[in-house]
């Protein structure tokens, strides 16, 4: 007896195995490719910046364009893709490739745009109070290339933004894009400095491109920018 009631409760235990069953591709009626537009984005151009700065203003620039919903390839890809059209290796300079560079890119990778940027970062002390405090200012250069229309649908030269943008613009902003922003000009190491300088430059630059793309985002005209 206690042999059938060990052997019941080992069955019952047992997982349930049931027949592989096809998915049915078709079974939600709204299902439909999945379009959006897409962006080469070439290496930004850098000049001076910690690594720190370098690499979070890389990872910005690709967050404005998830959230503008802007699919990119991969940097390999761009690259090779560049090497074909262009005959020879990207090189990343303050002067940024040309309008007929970018256009061939684009053709080649089959994107509706082409970005290119450069960002020169300056820090240095100053003044304030009763002591030393650290400030930056991003110098940014940014073309945007629209293949379709083979057209130059931006281009930015020198727009210089520091870290200490006013109040009212920060908190519109940053409740967009903008991570990390401080309130006041603080001292400390550099790098938290230069990277949100160069984030409100990126999304300065690129705002006559993002308000296309992001209805809600509000108009950036009270920021301190000296273009």
């Amino acid at each position: 007896m206690k042999l059938i009631t060990v052997a019941l409760a080992l069955t019952l235990a047992l997982p349930t195995l049931s027949q592989a069953q096809k998915i049915n591709k078709n079974d939600d009626a709204t299902a439909s490719d999945v379009k959006v537009e897409t962006a080469a984005v070439l290496p930004i151009a850098f000049v001076n910046g910690s690594n720190g700065s370098r690499k979070t203003t890389k990872e910005f620039l690709t967050t404005i364009l998830t959230k503008a919903k802007v699919d990119t390839p991969s940097e390999v890809k761009t690259l090779t893709a560049w090497e074909q059209v262009n005959k020879g290796e990207f090189a990343a300079k303050p002067e940024l490739p040309t309008p007929s560079q970018m256009l061939r890119l684009g053709e080649k990778l089959g994107t509706n745009w082409v970005i290119a940027a450069s960002v020169d970062f300056h820090s240095r002390s100053i003044w304030v109070g009763l002591g030393p405090k650290t400030k930056s200012t991003a110098t940014i250069n940014m073309r945007i290339v629209n293949v379709a229309k083979e057209e130059v649908a931006l281009d930015v030269k020198g727009l210089k933004m520091d870290d200490t943008a006013k109040e009212d613009t920060l908190k519109a902003v940053g409740a967009l894009f903008v991570s990390g922003l401080f309130t006041f000009v603080s001292g400390g190491p550099k790098t938290p400095h230069e990277e949100r300088a160069a984030e409100m430059g990126l999304v300065k630059a690129m705002e006559p491109w993002l308000v296309q793309r992001l209805p809600k985002i509000p108009k950036i005209k009270k920021i301190d920018a000296k273009e």
